[in-house]
């Protein structure tokens, strides 16, 4: 059995980068600073989101 050098948290965000966000080889470096910013962008919208949905899960119950 093969063990990976990768963890499962890298692996989904290598992934996801992937898919949402392709690098392509003739990106200019401007361009690719780009997608990397609204990359970072997504994910940090996504976890204020998720904390958000805590705070207010906590606040229903």
């Amino acid at each position: 059995m093969e063990k990976s050098s990768n963890n499962w948290l890298k692996k989904q965000y290598k992934e996801l980068k992937q898919t949402l966000i392709p690098a392509h080889p003739n990106d200019s470096p401007w361009k690719k600073f780009g997608k990397q910013t609204a990359f970072f962008m997504f994910l940090t919208l996504m976890a204020c989101g998720a904390v958000a949905m805590l705070i207010a899960v906590s606040f229903a119950h």
